[in-house]
């Protein structure tokens, strides 16, 4: 039996080596939210299947086996930003929780650090998680406005 070699695609070999590249990117990004403590077990197992799906674009060139990889990838990269918006979205039901238990204290200080830093969480978070921490938000703004005027 003859083997066929196919020539180098200098194009396509820059472009997979890009891919390879943007999984070790994804591959740290994951690693830094799981010291967090974020389960990031979904973008994980999906990374696994990348490389022998790299290595096989490399063999065949095919457009179909370099969007298979692309594919991966985009799924990884919404993993990795689910994963993370839901600890940011953590993060401001536990400075809620820190500001009403603060205000119930009569530790109106306290609260308006703690609300300080709920206004920064907010900003990071995506719109369809923003409706949800808004009420709250505006409630405890209320309630220390109050406290400041009276």
């Amino acid at each position: 039996m003859a083997l066929i070699e196919i020539p180098k695609n200098e194009k396509i070999e820059e472009m997979l080596d890009s891919l390879a590249e943007h999984l070790k990117e994804l591959k740290d990004e994951a690693s830094e939210i799981r010291k967090m403590g974020v389960d990031t077990t979904m973008a994980d197992l999906t990374m696994l299947d990348i490389p022998s799906r790299i290595t096989m674009a490399r063999k065949t060139y095919d457009q179909s086996d370099i969007d298979r990889v692309k594919n991966l990838l985009g799924r990884v990269r919404h993993e990795i930003d689910v994963a993370r918006s839901g600890t940011e979205f953590d993060d401001a039901l536990k400075k809620i929780e820190e500001a009403y238990d603060h205000i119930r204290h009569e530790k109106y200080g306290d609260a308006s650090e703690i609300y300080k830093e709920l206004r920064s969480v907010y900003k990071r978070l995506p719109e369809e998680m923003r409706r949800i921490v808004f009420t709250a938000s505006l409630d405890i703004h209320e309630k220390l406005k109050r406290k400041a005027g009276a």
